[in-house]
């Protein structure tokens, strides 16, 4: 995944152009990131289903097998599931009531995101904000799984406070760059510079306009 390709290129650069185009290049670097975190949820889904379906054959079979399967899948769905949020909502794959998105013109539509975003945001700072306190106080008391092999709980719980807190993060910066993406072009033409095209904050839509 990456940000619109399209080339940071203004013929008279401005405070506002520069800082447009700066965070632009934030948002690539960001989406490499998120890029890369979805790639290793998808690897660690795939060998989970490799690794399950030895479990069967060799019960069947009557092989060796592996202990504490349920625990270790319950940990990987974990971290596959949380730490993909942020990929999924960067390229718009997180399910999205759009019945009338395509009714809307460019403003009207950016306020919907922003909004929508707002949302998953607020409901991730939520959720980061408990499981933060959760993995302390876990690791404070020093608890520990029921089962085989008595895994600190406060160890799973972090890799789900990580995901919330990554997925706080990526909606705050999509947040900035609907933002930016609708001012910072005015401003720079309003500073005697060139025109500059907006981009799209999903990665799997275009740009219908410039704001």
């Amino acid at each position: 995944m990456a940000a619109n390709a399209q080339a940071d290129y203004v013929g008279k650069p401005t405070i506002a152009s520069k800082t447009l185009f700066g965070y632009r290049a934030l948002t690539r670097l960001m989406d490499r990131l998120y890029y890369i975190m979805g790639w290793i949820c998808g690897l660690e889904l795939l060998l989970l289903g490799f690794f399950i379906t030895y479990q069967v054959v060799a019960r069947k079979l009557d092989w060796v097998m592996a202990p504490a399967t349920d625990v270790m899948s319950g940990y990987v769905l974990a971290m596959a599931a949380t730490w993909a949020f942020s990929y999924s909502l960067r390229s718009g794959a997180h399910v999205r009531i759009d019945v009338l998105l395509p009714y809307m013109n460019f403003r009207v539509r950016a306020c919907a995101d922003f909004l929508a975003l707002l949302a998953v945001g607020f409901f991730a700072y939520v959720t980061m904000t408990k499981m933060w306190s959760n993995v302390i106080d876990n690791y404070e008391r020093g608890v520990v799984t029921n089962d085989y092999p008595l895994t600190p709980l406060w160890i799973p719980k972090i890799v789900v406070a990580l995901g919330f807190t990554f997925l706080v993060i990526t909606a705050a910066q999509m947040m900035l760059s609907l933002v930016t993406e609708a001012w910072l072009p005015k401003l720079h033409r309003a500073m005697g510079g060139d025109e500059i095209d907006s981009q799209a904050v999903f990665t799997n839509e275009e740009a219908s306009g410039t704001v």
